[in-house]
């Protein structure tokens, strides 16, 4: 199960980001009525790479908005996966 938290220009995700709960998260948030300057990763506890390609989606919408500055409190797991694929830049802070 997953959870997000929008808040103020911040992005909260908790829970699991994988094949079991991407799809529905990409439904409900495919864009953003807000504008989006942070995405905390600091609550996810389990990562696989479909949860890396929705956060790679966000990342491409988000990138040329005013004032987004990217992911925070990236987990190890993601990195590992990110790095796979050579897209841990995108998550440098």
């Amino acid at each position: 199960m997953s959870n997000i938290d929008i808040n103020g220009g911040r992005i909260g995700l908790q829970g699991e980001l994988s094949i079991h709960t991407v799809p529905g998260l990409f439904r409900l948030h495919a864009d953003f009525a807000e504008p989006i300057r942070i995405i905390d990763l600091s609550g996810i506890e389990n990562v696989d790479s479909s949860g890396l390609a929705l956060l790679v989606y966000w990342h491409a919408r988000l990138a040329g908005t005013p004032g987004f500055a990217g992911f925070e409190n990236c987990p190890e797991r993601l990195l590992d996966i990110a790095r796979l694929v050579g897209l841990e830049t995108i998550f440098a802070a």
